[in-house]
């Protein structure tokens, strides 16, 4: 006998999460780009939206090697990356912020989210451009929903 295991389908967080952003920050005088690629020219004031689950956790889930029973939850770690030139990124990464976390309980536009798990910020100067930036790390609790 064969044991049917049910299909779970997950939203591109990325794409939710940059039109939620789209929507909170934009229109606003010097508005804010918000894109998971950086474009070229690189815009000034821009946030850059990445799902990077290689990112260490420091949960049991990721510290054994074991995922919970509840398949129907993602897990997906995201990263913010904040820049401005006019000088605002720690602003701009403030108000990223503040809009993700409160954001649970709740939709992420199509997307329920159950929890956020705001994993810190960091000062990260863009290397190649010597950009202001400031990075944001979230830990998100998602669900899927079951294909029929």
């Amino acid at each position: 006998m064969h044991t049917l295991v049910e299909q779970i389908f997950f939203s591109d967080i990325e794409k939710e999460l940059v039109d939620l952003l789209v929507a909170r920050l934009g229109g606003s005088p010097g508005a804010t780009t918000v894109v998971t690629k950086v474009p070229d020219p690189r815009p000034s004031r821009m946030v850059r939206v990445i799902r990077n689950d290689r990112k260490s956790r420091l949960d049991v889930e990721d510290r054994e090697g074991r995922r919970g029973a509840q398949l129907i939850l993602d897990r997906p770690r995201v990263v913010f990356e904040c820049t401005d030139d006019a000088g605002g990124a720690a602003e701009l990464a403030a108000k990223v912020r503040g809009i993700v976390n409160a954001t649970a309980p709740g939709y992420i536009g199509t997307v329920w989210c159950d929890h956020v798990e705001d994993a810190g910020e960091e000062n990260d100067t863009d290397p190649v451009t010597a950009a202001p930036r400031y990075t944001i790390v979230t830990d998100l609790i998602v669900r899927g929903k079951v294909l029929a």
